[in-house]
């Protein structure tokens, strides 16, 4: 447990001194959320704005929409862009055997990957809940235990899918790529850029099988008041369990 504490700590430590991941973990879903709160606005008529035969902004004004959704956003960066990125990058350059050599057991270096992404997340949700309030007036979240749960759940499924990834990517510059096609492709259509109500129908249906699309509805259900998405909830944790098996199983060393 001393190694863990002690590897969750500098783990922490090299995240704050990697500029990509804090750009892209807490800067980026800021300055977006900014953007497209202050493009669409807050006027309550568009509350109830239809296309294809959806409520655009799921019955509440856009600032509140996105400040929501932009906490699904930290949660994909976390889990496609940083720790598929770090460990590759550890075991490119041999960490990862010195720490076999060691005898530092894979759940720690698991862990403590987890471990910096709670903490990487909840901190840029708090930073966003903040600043989208002050800013735009925006509503607190109705169900703080419903968000909360949503947000676990849905950092524990994306590190999985992250912990995946590296185990079947050589090379650090090879996962930042792949990391980033997979975040951004994920941010236009899973109702974190434009909301999925305009999207053609394709993109709509193939959007719903997405995590981040996941996310996005438990995060927003819990903030709205509109009740724990149970589905959605559901097929979070079986991603995770789906993600996590193979990538403890077939971690590798070198």
């Amino acid at each position: 447990m001393r190694g863990y504490l002690a590897l969750t700590a500098s783990e922490l430590r090299l995240f704050l001194r990697e500029p990509f991941a804090v750009i892209f973990v807490l800067v980026f879903p800021l300055m977006m959320m900014l953007l497209l709160a202050a493009v669409f606005g807050s006027d309550a008529e568009e509350a109830q704005a239809v296309e294809n035969g959806m409520l655009v902004w799921r019955g509440v004004v856009p600032t509140d929409y996105y400040t929501a959704a932009s906490v699904a956003v930290v949660i994909a960066a976390v889990g496609v862009l940083t720790i598929p990125g770090q460990l590759a990058s550890y075991r490119e350059q041999g960490i990862l055997r010195r720490m076999q050599a060691s005898s530092v057991p894979a759940w720690a270096v698991l862990a403590s990957q987890l471990t910096v992404a709670l903490v990487m997340v909840f901190t840029g949700a708090i930073v966003m809940t903040l600043s989208s309030w002050l800013i735009y007036d925006t509503t607190l979240p109705q169900d703080p235990l419903g968000v909360v749960v949503a947000i676990l759940l849905g950092t524990l499924c994306f590190s999985a899918v992250g912990a995946l990834l590296a185990t079947f990517i050589r090379t650090s510059r090879a996962a930042q790529g792949i990391g980033l096609l997979l975040f951004l492709g994920m941010w236009l259509i899973a109702g974190t850029a434009p909301p999925r109500a305009v999207l053609p129908s394709g993109l709509r249906d193939f959007g719903e099988i997405l995590p981040l699309t996941q996310i996005v509805i438990a995060v927003q259900d819990a903030w709205f008041g509109f009740g724990w998405a149970t589905t959605n909830l559901a097929i979070l944790a079986a991603i995770t369990i789906a993600a996590a098996v193979p990538a403890i199983w077939f971690f590798r060393w070198d």
